[in-house]
C-alpha cells in the first residue's frame, strides 16, 4: 500500500512560541520522515518524475517558512530556486541552489536576516548553495555560461512580478549570451565533457549524470531549447519540426530510466553519488528488482539497460544538436557526391527522401561513401533518423542476400574499415547485422582486468588493429608494424577481433562458442574454407599466446615447441600475435606494458625460428 506523500508533510503549523532552534529540529525530523516516505514509494515503483517533484515542493515549503521567520515581508528581497532545483527536480541528495535578488543597499540592510535564513536551513539539514546578487551583478556573473545555465532555470519562491521581471531582463539574450553563442558554448562543453570520459559511456563504473549519454546530455538539450525557443521541454518543438515525436518519446523514456537509476543510487550510497561504482551496483540492482537467472546476473541486466539507454540518448542527441545548428545557420543547398548521396553543410545525406527503402545494401553504400569522404562531419540528421527508423526492418546477415553480404565484406576491405565498424556499432547497425553482437552490447565483464563492456572492448581491439596498419612504429608495440605487412588478408584479422569475445555470457567456453559463430559468419559471406578456418581458429585460440607468454617459461624449448605445434605455421603466428597484442591492450589502458610487449615479441621470434 502506498504511503500518502504531500509537500505539507513538512509544513505543519508551528507550535506557539517556537524558537528558531526548535523549528529547525522539528523541520529536520519532518524532512527525514518525508524522504523516508518517498524512498518507500520509490521501492513500490512510483515514477521518479513525481518523486523528485514532490521532494522539491517539500523543500519549497521549508524555504518559504524559514524566509518568513528571518526576512521582513516588506523587505525588497526576492528568493529564487535555480539550477536543477529551479527545474523542480530534487533527487535524494541533489544540490539545493538558491539566488537571493536584491540591490546592494538591501543586501547590506538584510545581512543579519539572510545569515539567520541560511543558518536555519543548515540546522534543518538543508545544505543550500546560494548567491546574493543584484540584477546587474547577475548580468555580470552570467558572463560565465555555467552561471547563466543555472540562472535561466530560475523559479520564483518568494518573489513578486517586478523581481521576476528584473531577473529575466538581467539575463536576457539581449544583455548576455545570445542564443547562438550559448548553443556553441554548450555544444563545446558537451564535447569536452565526453572527452573527459574517453568519449564512451561503456566504462564499467559509468557516471549516470555527467558521462556520455547521461542525464547531463538531456539537460544540455533542455538548456539549448530554453535559450533558443523559450520552452522548458522538447515536446513543444515537435510542432516546429525540430524534434520528431518518436525522438521526444525516446528521450523521455530514457530520461525516466536514467532518473530511476540515479534516485536509487542516491538512496543506496546515502550521498550524492553519481558514479555507478562496483560497491553499489549489486545492491542497487537488487533494490530495483533485477534478479539473477541461469544466464545473466541481475546486476548485468541493470548495467546493460543503462548502456543501452545511454546509447539511445547519444544517437538522438547528435541529431538534435545538428538541428539546433541549422536553426541558427540555415540549411545550405546540397552538394551532390554521387547519384545517391550529397553533402549538406558538411553532413552526409541521402538524396532520396524515401531512403533506404528497407534495403541494407543502400545503408552499406552510405557507410562506404562516409569512408570515402572522411571530411564529413557526420550523418545529416534526417538521414540518421531515417536509418534509425529503418533499422528494425533490416535483415540480419543470415537472412540477407549474397549481394548484401558482399557489400558488408567490401566495407571491411576499404580504408578506415575500423572507423566504419565503430560508426555502425554506435548507430545500431552492427548489432542488427550480427545479432550476436547486439547480445553483448552493454554486457559487463566482472573481472580484475576489463574496464569496458564486451562491445566497447571489441571496438578497442579493432582500433588497436587499425593502429598496426598505419605502418608507423609504435613504442608500445615494438614489432607490430613489421608483422602487419605480412598479413595476406587484413580483413580476416578484423573478423577475428570482431568475434573473439562475441559469445561471452552464454555459459560454456566463449572462445569455442565464438569460433562456431565466426565459422558460420564466414561461410555465409562466401569466404574460402581456408580463410574461414583461419578466422575461427584465431577466435578459438585468442587467449593461447597470452597465457603461454605470461604463465609458462618461454625460455624452455619444450614450451616453444608445443606452442609452435599448436599454431602450425607462420601465417597463423602473424595473425595470432597481432590479435593478442590488440586484445590485451584493449582490455584496459593500464594492462599493456613494455614487459608484456617484450614477452610476446620473444615468444613470437622463438616460435618463428622453430617453424623454419
Amino acid at each position: 500500500m502506498n504511503d500518502p506523500v504531500a509537500a505539507n508533510d513538512v509544513a505543519a503549523p508551528a507550535p506557539p512560541g517556537e524558537d528558531d532552534a526548535a523549528w529547525s529540529a522539528r523541520t529536520r525530523a519532518a524532512l527525514q520522515a518525508h524522504d523516508a516516505k518517498l524512498a518507500r514509494r520509490f521501492d513500490q515503483g512510483e515514477e521518479v518524475d513525481r518523486l523528485v517533484a514532490l521532494r522539491a515542493r517539500s523543500v519549497d515549503q521549508v524555504l518559504k517558512e524559514a524566509w518568513a521567520r528571518c526576512i521582513p515581508a516588506d523587505a525588497p528581497l526576492a528568493l529564487f530556486a535555480v539550477g536543477g532545483y529551479g527545474r523542480g527536480e530534487l533527487f535524494p541528495h541533489s544540490d539545493i541552489d538558491l539566488l537571493v535578488l536584491a540591490d546592494a543597499d538591501s543586501q547590506l540592510a538584510q545581512h543579519a536576516g539572510l545569515a539567520c535564513f541560511f543558518a536555519m536551513l543548515w540546522d534543518a539539514g538543508l545544505a543550500a548553495s546560494h548567491a546574493v546578487r543584484s540584477p546587474d551583478q547577475c548580468t555580470d556573473a552570467a558572463a560565465d555560461q555555467t552561471v547563466l545555465t543555472a540562472l535561466i532555470e530560475w523559479r520564483a519562491l518568494v518573489a513578486d512580478e517586478a523581481a521576476q521581471a528584473a531577473l529575466a531582463a538581467a539575463i536576457s539574450p539581449q544583455r548576455v549570451w545570445p542564443p547562438r553563442d550559448f548553443f556553441v558554448a554548450k555544444r563545446e562543453e558537451l564535447r569536452a565533457r565526453h572527452a573527459r570520459f574517453g568519449d564512451t559511456s561503456e566504462n564499467l563504473e559509468p557516471n549516470i549524470k555527467e558521462g556520455p549519454g547521461g542525464l547531463r546530455d538531456l539537460h544540455t538539450l533542455g538548456w539549448m531549447a530554453l535559450r533558443t525557443f523559450g520552452v522548458h521541454e522538447l515536446e513543444p518543438l515537435i510542432g516546429l519540426s525540430h524534434v520528431g515525436s518518436d525522438e521526444a518519446a525516446a528521450l523521455a523514456r530514457e530520461r525516466s530510466a536514467l532518473g530511476r537509476l540515479r534516485y536509487g543510487l542516491h538512496l543506496v550510497a546515502g550521498r550524492a553519488e553519481e558514479r555507478l561504482r562496483f560497491d553499489h551496483q549489486k545492491t542497487l540492482a537488487g533494490r530495483l528488482g533485477f534478479a539473477d537467472d541461469e544466464e545473466t546476473l541481475g546486476v548485468e541486466k541493470m548495467m546493460q539497460g543503462f548502456y543501452r539507454s545511454a546509447a539511445i540518448v547519444r544517437r538522438v542527441s547528435d541529431r538534435l544538436l545538428q538541428r539546433f545548428e541549422e536553426q541558427f545557420d540555415g540549411e545550405a543547398l546540397p552538394e551532390p557526391l554521387d547519384d545517391a548521396f550529397a553533402s549538406r553543410r558538411g553532413y552526409l545525406a541521402a538524396r532520396d527522401p524515401a531512403w533506404p527503402r528497407a534495403d541494407v545494401s543502400a545503408v552499406f553504400a552510405l557507410f562506404a561513401m562516409w569512408a570515402e569522404h572522411p571530411e564529413m562531419r557526420g550523418l545529416h540528421s534526417r538521414t540518421a533518423r531515417a536509418l534509425a527508423e529503418a533499422l528494425p526492418g533490416l535483415p540480419a546477415f543470415e537472412n540477407a542476400s549474397r549481394a548484401q553480404r558482399d557489400a558488408f565484406m567490401a566495407l571491411l576491405r576499404m580504408p578506415r574499415a575500423v572507423e566504419t565498424l565503430t560508426r555502425m556499432a554506435r548507430l545500431g547497425l552492427l548489432g542488427q547485422w550480427i545479432p550476436a553482437f547486439a547480445r553483448v552490447s552493454g554486457r559487463m565483464q566482472f573481472d580484475l582486468f576489463h574496464v569496458y563492456t564486451v562491445d566497447q572492448h571489441t571496438l578497442m581491439v579493432l582500433r588497436n588493429i587499425a593502429a598496426f596498419s598505419s605502418g608507423r612504429a609504435d613504442e608500445r608495440f615494438s614489432i607490430a608494424h613489421e608483422v602487419w605487412p605480412r598479413l595476406r588478408k587484413p580483413e580476416l584479422l578484423l573478423l577475428a577481433g570482431l568475434f573473439h569475445d562475441i559469445a561471452k555470457g552464454r555459459g560454456g567456453d566463449h572462445s569455442e562458442l565464438g569460433a562456431v559463430d565466426a565459422r558460420e559468419f564466414c561461410a555465409a559471406h562466401a569466404l574460402s574454407e581456408n580463410d574461414a578456418e583461419l578466422v575461427a581458429w584465431l577466435v578459438e585460440q585468442h587467449l593461447r599466446m597470452s597465457v603461454t607468454a605470461q604463465k609458462q617459461d618461454i625460455s624452455d624449448a619444450a614450451v616453444i615447441h608445443r606452442f609452435a605445434a599448436l599454431v602450425g605455421d607462420r601465417e597463423r603466428l602473424d595473425y595470432l600475435y597481432l590479435l593478442t597484442c590488440a586484445d590485451i591492450a584493449g582490455t584496459s589502458p593500464k594492462l599493456w606494458n613494455a614487459w608484456k610487449d617484450r614477452l610476446l615479441a620473444d615468444l613470437y621470434f622463438a616460435t618463428r625460428r622453430v617453424m623454419r
